[in-house]
């Protein structure tokens, strides 16, 4: 199984402080979705606030995908369930999949 992660990502190390899954096992243009979800990481900096970054988890039955999709200083708490909402009501899951297809089949 590959797993393509953002190279922006390479500094958040750890596991995700919080996920949400959106859905798991469905079929998507004849490929099995096993899952996807946010993820939310924070990095604590000594010297400076915590930094918060957002990402789109996706595996499939033969590849793994994060891609980074908000980032920043001033993030609260309720940020993840906010992107959530987003996904779900404006962008669309099913939109928001197929651009993740895209990108492990351009790889």
């Amino acid at each position: 199984m590959t797993f393509k992660r953002d190279a922006d990502l390479n500094h958040w190390k750890n596991d995700p402080t919080k996920k949400i899954t959106i859905l798991k096992k469905q079929v998507v243009d004849g490929i099995n979705i096993n899952n996807f979800e946010i993820r939310q990481y924070v990095h604590h900096c000594s010297f400076q606030q915590d930094h918060t970054i957002y990402t789109i988890y996706m595996e499939t039955d033969n590849n793994k995908i994060e891609t980074k999709y908000n980032q920043g200083i001033q993030m609260n708490k309720n940020n993840i369930e906010n992107i959530r909402q987003c996904i779900t009501n404006l962008n669309g899951v099913y939109s928001t999949i197929n651009r993740l297809l895209i990108e492990l089949n351009s790889s």
